[in-house]
Formats: C-alpha cells, structure tokens, sequence
C-alpha cells in the first residue's frame, strides 16, 4: 500500500518489489518472472501479487524444486535473448545453484568474446511465511 508523504510515495520493500516487476514487465515483453509458487495464492508474500492475472502463465508460473536446473533455464534464456526473473523462496539453497551463477552466468559474456549477454535478476529471500 502506498501512503502520501512530503517526499512522494511510501512504500513497502515488497509493494515496491511487486511494482517493479510489473513496470518492467509492462515495458519489455521478454520479461518473465518465475521459480516455485511464484503463482500461488499466497504470491511469496505479495511479492508477485497480481503479475500472473496482468501477464498470465506463459510470464509468471512455478518451477520444480530443482535450483540448479531452473537456475540453468534461466541462464539459457537470457543467453537467447529473453530476461528472467527468477524467485528462489529459501536463500539457504541458493547455494545449490552457485556453479551456475558463478561459472555460467557470470562468466558467459567474455567466455564468448563479448557475444553473450546474460541479462537476469535472481531473487531470492530470508525465511519462508514468517519473514
């Protein structure tokens, strides 16, 4: 929710977060968000709350339980041109998808002579339902 103040708007970490999102998805069609219930009713803590009924499943959907694989899908994407969002709902497993992080999407652009671009956001939070 937003409030007025003297400065503008006010707003919470995870409105702004869900806000942001929406603007560039409204902005840029190869723009998709996805990870586990990323489309739950739940929206991980309204974080994605409204994005899959504006954008519909082929831009906002779940994956499996697999970090390192989805964090592979998210690399080839970007590496063809699209540009995931990609939610992890535990930073404890992020450490699951480091080798895809550190050797692959960060590498890929001088492992190809500057030929590559790996444009991605990878998201991802502390706790789960209780902070």
């Amino acid at each position: 929710m937003s409030t007025p103040s003297e400065s503008g708007r006010l707003l919470t970490y995870v409105d702004a977060l869900c806000e942001g999102q929406a603007m560039e998805m409204r902005r840029d069609d190869e723009v998709f968000v996805f990870g586990l219930d990323v489309d739950d009713h739940k929206a991980i803590q309204g974080s994605t709350r409204g994005l899959l009924d504006e954008f519909g499943p082929e831009r906002v959907f779940t994956t499996p339980l697999s970090e390192d694989a989805m964090t592979g899908v998210a690399i080839g994407a970007a590496m063809a041109g699209m540009r995931p969002v990609h939610v992890h709902i535990r930073m404890d497993f992020l450490m699951l998808c480091m080798n895809q992080l550190v050797n692959m999407a960060a590498k890929s652009h001088y492992m190809y002579g500057g030929q590559v671009s790996v444009p991605m956001v990878v998201r991802c939070m502390i706790g789960k339902s209780w902070g």
